[in-house]
């Protein structure tokens, strides 16, 4: 009889906890994106950009992987309640620490409606190559002022001299 009641009650036990397991994963929402974008040192940041929302807040996660392990490094909500309203959160990316990243939007379990957005778009934002200059080449880029430009102009100038290209205009200018 001791062990009818022992079985039972670890049974009950596991029913117990079992019920308690479901609500905690249910809270979770359904899935409305999960995309996993890869970063290296050029890689600025991470967005989340949602556009026009069903006006109830969405659900995000933000995690780090490397070596195939993930860290949650954010979570919160998101909306854009207005019509076409894009919404943009941005990530700071550690591109030493993390290989990619992995964003996952949901909807609030918390509420009984259903949350939806029209368009839900991860990626990444790179850092611009700086060549310098502009127009005056300053700060070691390109630009049209350039050291090598105005070296090949001087070139230019001394082989037109040479091959008599400006005496018509020093002839029109003489007189």
């Amino acid at each position: 009889m001791n062990i009818k009641k022992t079985a039972l009650a670890a049974l009950l036990g596991l029913a117990v906890l079992t019920s308690m397991a479901v609500p905690a994963a249910a809270q979770s929402g359904a899935e409305l994106a999960d995309k996993e974008v890869t970063v290296n040192d050029d890689t600025q940041s991470v967005y989340l950009e949602v556009t026009n929302t069903s006006s109830d807040a969405l659900n995000y996660t933000v995690y780090g992987i490397s070596d195939g392990l993930s860290t949650q490094v954010d979570s919160g909500t998101v909306s854009s309640v207005d019509s076409n309203d894009t919404v943009r959160q941005t990530f700071a990316v550690n591109a030493t620490e993390y290989d990619s990243y992995r964003v996952v939007v949901t909807e609030d379990a918390s509420d009984s409606d259903s949350e939806s957005a029209e368009n839900i778009e991860i990626g990444t934002t790179v850092n611009q190559a700086t060549d310098g200059g502009g127009v005056f080449g300053f700060g070691g880029g390109g630009g049209l002022f350039s050291t090598q430009n105005i070296l090949i102009g001087g070139v230019v100038v001394v082989g037109a001299y040479a091959l008599g290209l400006f005496d018509p205009l020093k002839d029109g200018l003489e007189g």
